[in-house]
């Protein structure tokens, strides 16, 4: 088991060798101060906990009766973060956070990108929110791949089967 643990510590910190993210940034100060590579659980809470209050700030400029699509479109965000959220603590299915983080980067930029927004500052922030899910994304979405095969390959005795907790 200590070797398995060793694999997925070299792995996280290969995966958040990159300080140009936030989950690059939460990585290298969490080893810093704890001198550990953060969990997947730690670096999802840290990624939700990232993105809520810019769209809660969205929320707050969206204004539902002139653009209700917009306050509709968050509303979907919210349920998608906080859904995530909730598989990553459950940490039942590791796969279940990485196929959550894998619909969030198809989704989100899709779904917010089309709005038509004639308020400039809450089209900035919506611009926030689809660049913040799709570059923490794409650095989460490998990580936890990883962690999941690896730690699925320790439970199991056989690499990519059966369920993996995180």
């Amino acid at each position: 088991m200590a070797s398995v643990l060793s694999h997925i510590e070299a792995d996280i910190k290969t995966f958040f060798h990159d300080l140009s993210t936030s989950a690059g940034k939460f990585a290298a100060e969490f080893e810093k101060l704890f001198r550990k590579v953060p969990s997947a659980l730690q670096m999802i809470e840290n990624f939700t906990q990232e993105i809520a209050p810019v769209i809660v700030g969205a929320v707050d400029l969206a204004d539902p009766v002139a653009e209700p699509e917009v306050a509709a479109a968050l509303a979907t965000v919210e349920t998608a973060i906080a859904g995530l959220e909730a598989a990553a603590q459950a940490a039942d299915s590791g796969q279940s956070v990485v196929e959550g983080l894998k619909n969030l980067q198809a989704e989100v930029p899709s779904l917010l990108g089309s709005l038509k927004i004639e308020n400039p500052a809450l089209q900035a922030t919506i611009t926030k929110i689809v660049n913040l899910i799709v570059g923490e994304a794409a650095v989460l979405i490998p990580a936890a791949e990883a962690w999941v095969k690896q730690i699925d390959g320790a439970n199991t005795g056989t690499p990519g089967t059966g369920v993996a907790a995180l």
